[in-house]
């Protein structure tokens, strides 16, 4: 067996991987994936790569950089299990995002109470009202007046 035979070319590791002809000469040029062998003037690539643009888009939705990910699979994080310092520093990033979305939303739902006609009317958002001290006030203690259905927290 050839070892051609064992190379997808460049359109068909798109089609599998779902990334992008372009994307995946992107990901050469920053050594995210090995350069494909030039066959009839195209790349082709071993069939590991599949494997390896999975783990870059997991590692992509969850957040990584491609720098990061670079660092991930290539760097000093890609031996013994250090990756997980990363993986570990990511996730506090994540749940203190998580925290601001949940006061933000806290802070939306406490707006949606508002009865006043007009936004711009309702006196918690005027100097001095809790709504326009929201960055003074943690979100449960908003998320606690919006549940209490009281529009002004009164």
């Amino acid at each position: 067996m050839k070892q051609e035979e064992n190379l997808l070319p460049i359109g068909e590791v798109a089609k599998r991987s779902g990334v992008a002809s372009s994307a995946l000469r992107y990901y050469e040029r920053c050594g995210l994936i090995n350069t494909g062998a030039k066959i009839g003037g195209r790349r082709h690539f071993p069939l590991a790569v599949l494997q390896r643009l999975s783990v870059i888009k997991v590692c992509q939705h969850i957040g990584f950089s491609l720098a990061e990910i670079s660092e991930l699979l290539n760097g000093s994080l890609a031996r013994n299990g250090a990756w997980r310092r990363l993986a570990m520093h990511k996730r506090r990033d994540l749940q203190s995002r998580i925290a601001q979305l949940k006061g933000l939303l806290a802070l939306l739902e406490q707006t949606l109470c508002c009865e006043c006609h007009a936004l711009g009317d309702c006196p918690q958002m005027a100097p001095g009202g809790y709504l326009a001290d929201c960055d003074k006030t943690e979100p449960p203690d908003l998320l606690k007046r919006a549940l209490e259905g009281s529009p002004h927290g009164v």
